[in-house]
């Protein structure tokens, strides 16, 4: 390959197709026609002998090439934007865009803050918020889709930073007349049915693992991906559903109130819950992300508390 006639701008391109993986979308994110972007991969394509993204049902996918050269390409080009970038950041008068998923668990009281309170301290500023499992949102910051992510991630690789929050717990909830509310023991927990809440979709979750601790399993009859969902469904059923204290403290007490719900400690020892915010490297440094971070954690480090 000759270096010297690859520019910046064939790397941008290159950068943007591998982040949204159509081309179609990554002219858009660049402010390009679909034309321009197709010709600018194939120069890139001819002078890396590579054809770098293949043609999928859904847009592309990269080479073994591509995926070999992304990780150091993406690092280098994120170098390149904070050394041009002015190291003076005033939320007052800057236009910035955030990007940032989180948990479901602590949506529903940090998606209206944060939104909220962007607005108030930096007005030309724009947030995106995106759906929420550990799995997707590590996977958006290592490849840079999103800027940061507020989640539990009980494992992280090196080059990610992470922020402590805040603890809680799980709590039982059901309906108020459920023969339960008023005492559970852990067979009684174990035998009854469950509504699982998980964004993954997948059918066992931690409290599956505390209770195989114990020797015990339970009955999963539905998979729900929403915490508020849950509980809707056990409000019209005899099934039980396990969430943090803090929606429940927070948003969720409204639900509670509402439809008469119980809410109960859990009949065995669990862990706590910790909540985390992590990003990339590239952007440890960088003054308007350094800012909205330090905005994020000072909203979801203590636990909202609903009104009497």
């Amino acid at each position: 390959m000759n270096n010297a006639r690859l520019d910046l701008n064939l790397l941008l391109v290159i950068e943007a197709v591998m982040l949204e993986r159509n081309v179609t979308r990554a002219a858009t994110s660049l402010s390009m026609s679909q034309p321009a972007v197709s010709n600018a991969l194939r120069r890139a394509r001819r002078l890396m002998q590579d054809q770098l993204f293949l043609r999928v049902a859904d847009g592309v996918q990269p080479t073994s090439r591509m995926l070999a050269i992304w990780p150091e390409l993406h690092r280098s080009l994120a170098t390149i934007r904070f050394s041009i970038t002015p190291q003076h950041f005033d939320p007052r008068t800057d236009p910035t865009g955030f990007r940032l998923s989180v948990t479901d668990s602590l949506a529903a009281e940090a998606v209206c803050g944060i939104t909220l309170k962007l607005r108030e301290t930096s007005p030309y500023a724009r947030v995106a918020f995106s759906f929420h499992t550990n799995a997707s949102s590590l996977d958006g910051i290592e490849r840079g889709t999103l800027d940061c992510s507020v989640g539990m991630f009980p494992a992280l690789p090196r080059d990610i930073h992470v922020r402590a929050l805040r603890t809680e717990h799980y709590v039982c909830v059901m309906r108020r007349e459920h023969t339960l509310a008023r005492d559970m023991t852990l067979n009684q927990f174990a035998a009854a049915e469950h509504v699982l809440v998980t964004p993954s979709g997948m059918d066992l979750g931690v409290i599956d693992g505390w209770l195989s601790l114990q020797g015990h399993t339970r009955t999963i009859v539905a998979v729900v991906n929403r915490f508020a969902d849950a509980l809707r469904i056990v409000t019209e059923s005899d099934l039980l559903t396990c969430v943090p204290n803090g929606f429940i403290d927070g948003h969720g007490q409204s639900l509670i109130a509402q439809h008469e719900l119980a809410v109960r400690p859990l009949p065995f020892e669990t862990e706590k819950l910790s909540y985390k915010l992590i990003w990339h490297e590239r952007l440890h440094n960088h003054p308007a992300h350094q800012w909205f971070r330090s905005l994020v954690s000072d909203f979801c480090e203590t636990p909202a508390v609903s009104p009497e």
